[in-house]
């Protein structure tokens, strides 16, 4: 038993480390990607909405949840990879061939996916910082809980990658990634708000929203970069998110062993 887990362990790293040897002449450009995106978001939220009304730290607001989302704006990619691989060369039935579990291999595309999701956030934190500069204190981060709470949520990322991969199935659906699945979870993920503040204007909606996970990573990162006051608590998001990436999980490898015919 123990030599068969050894095996499953090995040809899972081997099967991680080969994708992110493959990734590794990319990355420049995903960080610039990355860059661009969060310098834009902070200085019109940060500097110039201010204008308009809003708070002075809502720049601060609006880069927690940057870096709790960087991984979720990275699944439209790599579910049109993952598609375009099953519509083509199919390399997903070669790797199911390999002496492991299909549950090893899925597993180790999670993976993959969810150190790519870490790194993007770790990156963007320091730009984050210089954008906003004096306004962003350290003084309320609770390093520990950020650094838990990015790894579970890109976690859920990576996981979420493969159910949406399941979904679609075909590059002819590609197309409802976006409409159907991330803009929903998105826009209604207390991006742009807090969940107190829903709570406050509907408290049926507000329950309502705690079915959508972003919800969870949102006030997780919050809670760890802006101290709790005003957010959900942090140990719950952490369960939250537990909870839902292992639900997702179970009905992602059923809609996976449905469209690959694995046993």
């Amino acid at each position: 038993m123990n030599g068969e887990r050894v095996r499953f362990f090995s040809i899972f790293c081997a099967l991680v480390g080969s994708q992110l040897t493959a990734i590794r002449r990319q990355l420049p450009d995903m960080v610039l990607n990355l860059y661009i995106w969060v310098f834009c978001s902070l200085v019109i939220m940060g500097y110039i909405m201010q204008s308009f009304g809003l708070a002075s730290d809502y720049g601060c607001f609006q880069f927690a949840s940057i870096l709790g989302t960087v991984g979720l704006f990275e699944i439209y990619s790599n579910v049109s990879k993952n598609v375009m691989d099953f519509d083509g060369d199919r390399n997903i039935s070669y790797y199911l061939t390999l002496p492991t579990r299909p549950s090893v291999v899925l597993a180790s595309y999670a993976c993959y996916y969810a150190i790519i999701g870490v790194f993007l956030s770790f990156a963007a934190l320091p730009f984050g910082k210089l954008i906003l500069y004096n306004s962003f204190s350290f003084a309320l981060v609770s390093s520990p809980r950020f650094v838990l709470l990015v790894i579970l949520a890109n976690i859920f990322f990576g996981v979420f990658t493969l159910m949406l991969t399941a979904h679609v199935g075909t590059m002819a659906k590609i197309r409802n990634i976006w409409s159907r699945f991330i803009f929903p979870v998105w826009i209604l993920g207390c991006y742009q708000f807090s969940w107190a503040v829903v709570y406050k204007l509907s408290v049926p909606l507000a329950y309502v929203l705690l079915c959508n996970p972003l919800v969870f990573i949102m006030e997780g990162a919050r809670a760890s970069l802006l101290g709790q006051e005003g957010f959900l608590p942090w140990s719950v998001c952490c369960g939250a998110l537990v909870g839902y990436t292992v639900m997702i999980w179970f009905h992602m490898y059923y809609k996976m062993k449905k469209l690959l015919d694995f046993v």
